[in-house]
């Protein structure tokens, strides 16, 4: 782990043997939004080396970031997914998992981070403008709950807020 983060927390790299605890918790630290489907095994076996897990006092999972460098845009870095269980929330655990991130993609060379976010959501898009990310405003974007974002990014219905951080 680079940088502080606070005391009684273990920030460590994903291993693929959290895959099944994670699933099972992802869905409540999201509110009930089903987003079991974004933990598949894949990510914890291919993206171990810049993913992130933060473990309590008592080895309890309580925050995960699943990211990757791009491997067409050799100056990118993608954040697929952070989460933090609600009761941890506002304590510095997500930005330590982020900075340790980004100290992991920068040694390979990205210049920036790209991250989405469904428009809306108003605890992801604090979370990610309060760590320097901008939500991107070029051509394309609608004002949606009041962000910059790409409708039917994903698929139709599917808008997301494209954040950048340099």
């Amino acid at each position: 782990m680079t940088g502080r983060h606070p005391p009684g927390l273990t920030l460590r790299h994903v291993r693929e043997s959290d895959q099944p605890r994670l699933v099972g918790l992802i869905d409540e630290w999201f509110s009930g939004r089903r987003v079991r489907h974004l933990l598949v095994r894949a990510w914890f076996r291919h993206f171990a080396s810049t993913s992130w897990i933060a473990e309590g006092a008592d080895g309890a999972p309580i925050a995960i970031l699943i990211g990757y460098r791009s491997q067409d845009r050799a100056d990118e870095a993608v954040l697929h997914l952070v989460a933090v269980h609600p009761g941890h929330r506002r304590r510095g655990i997500g930005r330590a998992l982020m900075e340790s991130f980004a100290a992991d993609v920068a040694e390979g060379g990205a210049a920036r981070i790209i991250a989405l976010a469904w428009p809306g959501e108003p605890i992801a898009i604090a979370f990610f403008r309060a760590l320097g990310f901008r939500a991107d405003d070029g051509p394309g974007t609608r004002n949606l709950y009041g962000t910059p974002a790409y409708p039917d990014h994903e698929a139709p219905g599917e808008d997301r807020i494209v954040f950048i951080r340099p």
